[in-house]
């Protein structure tokens, strides 16, 4: 009953937009959408009382009234603004139930686990919200806050040498990695002999060391509370919460800053988006640099706030005391939007919202000496539509774009550290990240395993790092840290930047971490002793594979109650007869039948139909194919010819506008055309192609006909040397290779991708080689004798699997005399 509530409706759209800018997008269904603000002001409402819970006893009561609007200052706001009473008393209850708790007792970071419960696990899935287990941080943390720069630092901090953070985790979640930085740092804080007799003077020290930086409004709460509860935990008699800092509501990346990065350079003035994206606010940089920024900014919302006089203007600008007439017009015209905000009830929203956004261009202007943390790992498939087109600039900006054969797997991960390292690091400094498994092994991780991540557009500068320290490989960890990926660590140091003569490392060097029965919410040292670190020697860069940017993804043949069906109910006078496969969820009744011209449907190859060395059949995609098929057309053909299509493709491509999630919409075309993998297959002199299927728990391959589109389950390299294709064929389907995938399962993780053609060094196809002339020949025998397997069991309506053709008598010569011959030509790992 509060939607109507301008105070209620400015709230939500900042949280909405906040949200947008972290790659979060709210459900799309309006219940939806309310239910969630509502649980992240929950959430925001009772990380703060949990703070005001932790206030020494001998510390004055904050009044209810100034207490309240301090739990709800920001987007949490519209609880008492909009609520009213209700709102207020909603809040006083959460207050008497939080003060029922002892928060303290846990020692670790517990508000990830109140998030788990508040927020549900299908949201967390979608949003991708998965947080760091204490035991992994207090490791990283360890490795990377060794113990003689957390002396250092604290006795620079005690002479009032520092002038920002000494450590900072730009993604920093719940807060998970500052708890135990601030842990680490207050066990050697009471040893300095300054500190030892004031746990004041500790504390203060420590929270000035430890920075914290995040775009989720409601991550931010949560972490500025388990920061807290470090103190607390160390006995620190501290202030209430509200003058709590060092963490911030930021973008890291800074992306919508750098869009302005003219304006930035040439007028002194920096843009801070706000939710009117015609309008943004455009602040003095000497404001935001600032070290008296937060004073300075209350002083202008104290203008805004009070009554009109006379001369304000005037006298707001001799308080500020900016340098030039430019910087002075643009805190008069700031100021002035905050007026107006104030007399719409939006007051307490900005405040809160330009205090933290300013924060990623002070702290990049004071870099830390350490970084650690978790960044978001996003990958492209899986961005919104409009961050799509920046990440890939800004990943390309930095030398990290992987190329569009991997666009789909190119990791947000990869790009979020090399920029927190340009940005926030010191050159020398330090930094420890938890990323995904795939930065140590896959392709599309390449580039940032070199060190070189410089500025493509910069010519005097970029970003080299040192990565000989070996990263941590989690993978023969049960149960692992993040149940739902494979994870590691990678450490590292920035050095100076020589584009002559560059200094940066790749990373050459693995440990391997085995251990049993590691629990989530076992401390660190107990995790400590049920595993084993043990080295991996370190391998020379091998070149790249002969066939490793041959292969490509096939195409998204989605949804397929549009466009794809399995078997013609029958063919008549050039036109077929279909009804397309059944859907899920939103397609799920959108099937349809009927009848068109036989040019317009070709055969299809799921990986569900592939064997070795064959398939059980193939499916049909309908789509407008050009007259000689050799291409796709946007145009739909004229004529009584392609009137049946027409008629069909019209009413699908309505179907997809009208229920597609993707923003903006596109066409059907568009989508099972993604990045030109259903058009990269038509044409061309190819007769045939070799395909294999991206995750499985066995690797398989076949060669089929260049006519039949291999979908996005497959990935496919077509060639007019049909030989080539059945000596790659023979080698993926190698019993020593399916075995070695299968059972070193950290090379495929069931997710094959582009690995056997880029992590294996298979060499170019050799026709005056036996062995390779070999493999060609076993492989086309091995095709024959599948086809027919296939057609004696179709025959008695019995499908065929891949155990029935590895069982096959006839095949066991075959595989027998590809195994050799692929034992001789691969390194003996794979054997």
């Amino acid at each position: 009953r509060y939607e109507s509530r301008s105070e209620y409706e400015v709230k939500r759209r900042l949280w909405e937009g906040v949200l947008r800018g972290a790659f979060i997008i709210p459900p799309e269904d309006a219940d939806a959408r309310r239910e969630l603000f509502a649980r992240h002001t929950l959430l925001v409402v009772i990380a703060r009382a949990v703070a005001e819970s932790l206030r020494p006893p001998e510390q004055e009561a904050v009044p209810r009234e100034r207490l309240r609007r301090a739990l709800t200052e920001g987007f949490a706001a519209w609880l008492v603004d909009a609520a009213g009473d209700d709102g207020a008393s909603a809040v006083d209850d959460l207050v008497a139930e939080v003060n029922r708790y002892a928060w303290l007792a846990a020692n670790r970071d517990t508000l990830k686990d109140l998030y788990h419960t508040v927020i549900s696990r299908d949201i967390r899935h979608y949003f991708g919200e998965y947080y760091t287990p204490d035991w992994l941080a207090r490791a990283v943390c360890e490795e990377t806050l060794d113990a003689e720069w957390r002396r250092e630092v604290i006795d620079q901090a005690v002479k009032s040498e520092l002038t920002g953070p000494a450590v900072l985790d730009p993604a920093c979640g719940s807060g998970t990695f500052l708890y135990h930085a601030t842990q680490l740092l207050l066990e050697d804080a009471a040893q300095h002999p300054e500190l030892a007799n004031s746990r004041e003077a500790q504390s203060e020290i420590v929270n000035q060391l430890v920075a914290g930086m995040d775009l989720h409004p409601v991550a931010v709460e949560l972490a500025k509370t388990t920061k807290l509860l470090a103190l607390s935990n160390a006995g620190m008699p501290l202030t209430y919460v509200e003058n709590f800092a060092n963490i911030h509501l930021g973008d890291s990346l800074q992306w919508e800053t750098r869009r302005n990065e003219e304006l930035f350079n040439q007028g002194n003035l920096i843009t801070i988006p706000t939710d009117e994206a015609s309008a943004p606010l455009l602040l003095p940089r000497s404001l935001l640099l600032s070290e008296r920024f937060n004073p300075l900014i209350s002083v202008m919302f104290d203008y805004a706030e009070g009554p009109d006089f006379e001369g304000a203007e005037a006298a707001l600008a001799a308080a500020l005391d900016l340098p030039n007439s430019a910087e002075q017009a643009a805190a008069i015209a700031a100021y002035r939007r905050f007026r107006a905000y104030i007399r719409s009830n939006r007051n307490r929203v900005w405040r809160w919202y330009i205090s933290n956004m300013a924060q990623p261009i002070r702290l990049a202007r004071l870099p830390a000496t350490r970084l650690v943390g978790n960044p978001p790992w996003v990958v492209y498939n899986a961005m919104d539509n409009d961050r799509q087109d920046a990440f890939r600039r800004h990943a390309a900006d930095r030398n990290l774009w992987a190329g569009a054969h991997l666009a789909t797997q190119n990791d947000l991960a990869a790009t979020f550290v090399a920029t927190c390292v340009d940005y926030y690091l010191q050159t020398g400094g330090k930094f420890g990240f938890v990323l995904p498994y795939a930065a140590l092994r896959s392709r599309h991780w390449a580039l940032f395993r070199t060190g070189d991540w410089s500025l493509r557009q910069d010519t005097e500068r970029g970003t080299h790092v040192d990565l000989s320290k070996d990263a941590w490989d989690f993978y023969g960890v049960n149960a692992p840290p993040f149940p739902q990926a494979n994870s590691s660590v990678v450490f590292g140091t920035k050095v100076a930047a020589d584009r002559q003569s560059p200094n940066l490392k790749s990373l050459d060097g693995v440990v391997e971490v085995t251990g049993n029965d590691v629990a989530v919410t076992m401390p660190w040292d107990d995790v400590r002793l049920k595993l084993t670190f043990s080295g991996r020697d370190k391998q020379p860069v091998a070149p790249s594979p002969a066939y490793a940017n041959a292969f490509r993804n096939g195409a998204t043949l989605f949804p397929q109650p549009l466009a794809v069906f399995e078997r013609p109910q029958s063919r008549a006078l050039g036109r077929v007869y279909f009804k397309t496969n059944s859907g899920k969820g939103t397609w799920a009744g959108k099937e349809r039948e009927g009848q068109v011209e036989e040019r317009f449907v070709k055969p299809a190859l799921f990986s569900r139909l592939l064997l070795p060395f064959g398939a059980i059949g193939h499916s049909h995609i309908i789509a407008p194919f050009t007259a000689d098929g050799s291409g796709l057309t946007e145009e739909l053909p004229p004529g009584n010819d392609a009137a049946r299509f027409r008629q069909f493709w019209d009413a699908v491509d309505h179907d997809w506008r009208q229920n597609s999630s993707r923003r903006p919409p596109h066409t059907l075309l568009d989508q099972i055309n993604w990045q030109g993998k259903l058009s990269s297959q038509l044409g061309g002199k190819h007769t045939a192609k070799v395909v294999y299927q991206r995750s499985g728990s066995w690797l398989i391959a076949a060669v089929v006909d260049t006519q039949t589109i291999a979908d996005g389950t497959l990935n496919w390299f077509a060639s007019d040397n049909e030989s080539e294709l059945h000596y790659l064929s023979a080698i993926f389907n190698a019993p020593a290779l399916a075995d070695f995938f299968h059972s070193a399962c950290r090379y495929s993780d069931r997710h094959f991708q582009m690995l056997p053609v880029q992590n294996l060094p298979i060499p170019a196809y050799d026709a005056g080689n036996e062995h390779h002339a070999n493999l060609a020949a076993q492989s086309q025998r091995a095709h024959r004798r599948v086809a027919a397997l296939v057609a004696e069991r179709q025959a008695s309506r019995r499908r065929v699997n891949r155990n029935d053709v590895l069982r096959d008598a006839a095949m066991q010569p075959i595989l027998a005399s590809i195994d050799e011959s692929a034992r001789a030509i691969l390194p003996a790992y794979c054997a």
